[in-house]
């Protein structure tokens, strides 16, 4: 062993200089810098802090929450060199289509993801989606690169109402509608808050069906099937048509995306910070 080598190197939570970063409250947090980068969600990069694909000045990270000097920290992920310049903030909103992942990879070849889109294919840097709709759901879709709006977008504490148009088989009795709107219980945890409004029916064949006005106040993975499922009533169609104060425009095709405009910004942070003073 050199010892040279030894006395020079820097442990984890130091920076090349030796200094402790981790407890320098004035640096940012890896996960949090990198998504500000546009690369990932802090949740990803965390995930890919355990999966120990990133390395910061050479040495492995495997541990959350070391602090990083931007400019001066080498820092890698998969062994390429992340560049350390910030793209444009975007914030996009989506119009995702039925039979569409939001994963980057798809389960299938079968199978197409939100980046197969022609106008999201050749997007030059990463950036993330707020929450997820699930293979068969379609609607409202914010994509941004910015990192801290989507981490309060997606925290649980920061109940931001998720709206839907829903239709399912059958109807449901004025017995289920109240045990909805006092909350029901699910695998995972109980439900706390649901609004319901019966819209119309409507004919499925030798069947017939209801559409529902739903909105839900968390982003659990499939959280509106879920309700209803435990219900007994299957969904046929799920459409997201609102987030927080945003909706989607009836004009915008499936596929495609609009930049938020400067007032719909605003008004999403606001409620993002109303939000969390409720808390």
């Amino acid at each position: 062993m050199n010892p040279d080598a030894q006395q020079h190197s820097a442990p984890q939570n130091m920076n090349r200089h030796g200094s402790p970063n981790i407890q320098n409250d004035s640096l940012p947090k890896i996960q949090k810098y990198l998504a500000s980068l546009g690369l990932a969600s802090r949740r990803e990069v965390e995930a890919w802090i355990s999966a120990g694909r990133v390395t910061l000045n050479g040495k492995r990270l495997n541990q959350q929450g070391v602090r990083v000097e931007p400019g001066v920290d080498r820092i890698e992920v998969d062994g390429k060199l992340v560049e350390q310049r910030e793209p444009p903030k975007v914030y996009w909103l989506l119009h995702k289509p039925d039979q569409t992942l939001c994963s980057r990879k798809a389960q299938t070849e079968e199978q197409a993801t939100i980046y197969d889109l022609p106008r999201l294919q050749k997007v030059p840097f990463r950036f993330a989606t707020a929450g997820r709709l699930d293979y068969r759901t379609e609607g409202l879709l914010l994509l941004s690169n910015d990192g801290e709006l989507i981490h309060k977008l997606t925290h649980p504490s920061y109940k931001i109402p998720r709206h839907y148009y829903v239709l399912v088989k059958g109807k449901l009795s004025d017995a289920q509608l109240d045990q909805l709107k006092k909350g029901i219980d699910l695998d995972d945890g109980p439900v706390r808050k649901v609004d319901i409004v019966y819209a119309h029916g409507k004919n499925l064949g030798r069947s017939r069906g209801s559409w529902y006005i739903v909105t839900v106040y968390e982003g659990r993975n499939r959280l509106v099937r879920r309700i209803f499922e435990a219900l007994g009533h299957d969904v046929v169609r799920l459409i997201r048509y609102g987030m927080g104060p945003l909706r989607l425009p009836e004009t915008l095709k499936a596929g495609d995306y609009i930049q938020l405009s400067a007032k719909q910004l605003k008004q999403l942070r606001d409620a993002v910070n109303s939000s969390s003073r409720q808390s």
